[in-house]
């Protein structure tokens, strides 16, 4: 999980951004080629259909090819965007997403650091439909054992080995610090990595 910091600091932040209004426009400097690329990118990735809350994808353009970075809860979410973003641009692409592996102990982690997170009030400040689908979220997911969120998060939860990374934005440093103080709360944690940014004003 050391890589969890430097990938989310230095690569674009693709659905994370849209969901809480974040302009997605490409740093100046790049040039025209590689701005339509990573529009391309970042609009396949948006449509991925399971992409979820214990995922977290991001890309970078490398060389003329895309890279593909990030951690992926269910092993398929890694060859479908691949799949999109080869379809949407025609590139060469580098997949080095991470698929994370499958442990009982971990979706226990999962599941709580979730309920932690989204049941509280700033659901209903971030998620489509608020704190009340979040529990019908939870509903679902002890009915069915690893089952995933999915849809757009602004904190996507990352875990591997028992250690946890909170990815993504946030509008404020209130919000970012009651995300924390909730996730420290969760049993059987043996660490946890904080890789949230505050939206700049």
């Amino acid at each position: 999980m050391r890589a969890v910091k430097p990938l989310a600091t230095t690569c674009a932040l693709i659905v994370l951004m849209t969901s809480i209004g974040l302009p997605a426009e490409p740093a100046s400097g790049i040039d025209t080629a590689a701005a339509d690329t990573m529009t391309k990118v970042r609009r396949a990735l948006e449509r991925l259909p399971y992409y979820g809350v214990y995922d977290f994808l991001a890309f970078g353009i490398e060389k003329g090819g895309v890279a593909l970075k990030g951690y992926a809860h269910r092993p398929a979410l890694k060859r479908e965007a691949e799949d999109m973003v080869r379809r949407a641009t025609g590139a060469e692409i580098s997949n080095r997403i991470e698929v994370l592996p499958s442990s009982t102990f971990d979706d226990r982690i999962r599941w709580a650091t979730y309920q932690q997170v989204y049941t509280d009030e700033i659901a209903d400040r971030y998620v489509s439909g608020g704190s009340i689908d979040t529990r019908y979220s939870l509903l679902d997911m002890a009915r069915f054992p690893g089952m995933e969120p999915y849809g757009t998060y602004p904190v996507h939860i990352i875990v591997k080995d028992r250690r946890v990374a909170l990815i993504g934005v946030v509008i404020n440093d209130a919000d970012k610090t009651q995300i924390l103080i909730r996730a420290r709360q969760v049993p059987h944690v043996l660490g946890l990595e904080d890789a949230i940014m505050v939206r700049a004003r």
